[in-house]
């Protein structure tokens, strides 16, 4: 007759652990999954510089998504942390404080952007007297298909003009940006995606110059004077940015509304109606709407001429009312000086 035999207390842990790792073995084995872990959201940013250009926000290319056979192959999973206590802070020295780094990184303050002097060659421009003068812009450009047909309407009309050119299209077209050039028209500044920069901060203003400054001067050989902001927005900010940094905004007074696919009859009848002497009317050179615009440039040229006006880039109109500002002035002193 056997004696039942009493187990210390150790020998009954011992079994218990047995126990529970033979009880783990057959559930596995039986098929039975462990509990599933929570998947991370994952999000893919598609920002083109087209949408960029036309002051689109970045959409969202795949939306957040928990379910792993949904993730295009891509599975990053993170267990739910348990809740816990927060560690005691180790003491200096020990070796738990040696073994972890600190990941985030220190808040730094915002590196201010700074802005190259313009390089574009300084403009002497006397009209004759009584001329009446006028600058013909255009805007958004270059491109491979309407700038090339401006330009050679300009040449065979033996006028210069104006090109406010965007970063984005300078680095597509730099060929363009070189013939802008060579046939004695004058470049400007457009921004480098076409922002809306009275929305912007100053980092980000200083931002949108800098990076066209740079292409249009690759393409040129010049940073130039003159500024336009894109949709004609403007900020006290944005003037007060560019009046730092020895830059010249310019704005317009005929807008012929070519962009938005007016008529040619109706953008000539505008332009007749509008122009003034020292005037600048807005056109573009890059768009989904521009036909138009290629047929009107050779008709208001040559009804602007009939009626006498001049045709002068932008940095001339302004030589030219400086040196109309500097006479008035010359001529006010010497009046005063006679009482």
């Amino acid at each position: 007759m056997r004696l039942p035999v009493r187990l210390g207390s150790r020998s009954r842990i011992a079994a218990m652990i047995v126990a529970t790792l033979m009880i783990g073995t057959l559930t596995t084995s039986c098929g039975i999954k462990p509990h599933s872990m929570k998947h991370a959201a994952i999000i893919d940013v598609n920002w083109s510089e087209d949408q960029n250009r036309d002051g689109a926000k970045p959409e969202l290319a795949a939306t957040a998504d928990s379910n792993p056979k949904q993730d295009s192959g891509i599975t990053l999973a993170t267990a739910t942390p348990p809740k816990s206590k927060p560690n005691a802070p180790a003491k200096a020295g020990t070796a738990e404080q040696a073994g972890k780094t600190s990941t985030t990184p220190p808040v730094l303050p915002p590196v201010p952007i700074l802005l190259q002097k313009p390089t574009e060659p300084a403009v002497d421009y006397v009209p004759k007297k009584g001329a009446k003068l006028v600058a013909l812009t255009f805007d958004d450009g270059p491109d491979g298909r309407f700038t090339p047909e401006i330009l050679s309407i300009l040449k065979a009309s033996k006028i210069h003009a104006t090109f406010f050119t965007v970063g984005i299209q300078v680095n597509h077209y730099g060929s363009m940006m070189k013939r802008i050039k060579a046939e004695g028209n004058e470049i400007g500044n457009h921004s480098y995606s076409h922002k809306d920069l009275s929305k912007l901060d100053r980092n980000q203003i200083l931002s949108q110059i800098k990076q066209a400054d740079v292409l249009i001067n690759k393409q040129c050989g010049y940073v130039p004077r003159i500024v336009r902001a894109p949709y004609g927005a403007v900020s006290p900010l944005l003037r007060t940015i560019m009046k730092e940094n020895h830059r010249d905004l310019i704005g317009w007074s005929v807008d012929t509304r070519d962009w938005a696919g007016s008529s040619v009859a109706t953008m000539r009848a505008n332009v007749n109606k509008n122009t003034h002497p020292g005037g600048i009317i807005l056109m573009h050179s890059f768009g989904s709407k521009l036909d138009n615009t290629v047929q009107l440039l050779p008709l208001i040229i040559k009804d602007l001429k009939n009626k006498g006006y001049t045709f002068v880039t932008v940095s001339e109109l302004l030589a030219a009312k400086a040196d109309a500002k500097a006479k008035a002035k010359a001529a006010s002193q010497s009046s005063q000086s006679k009482k």
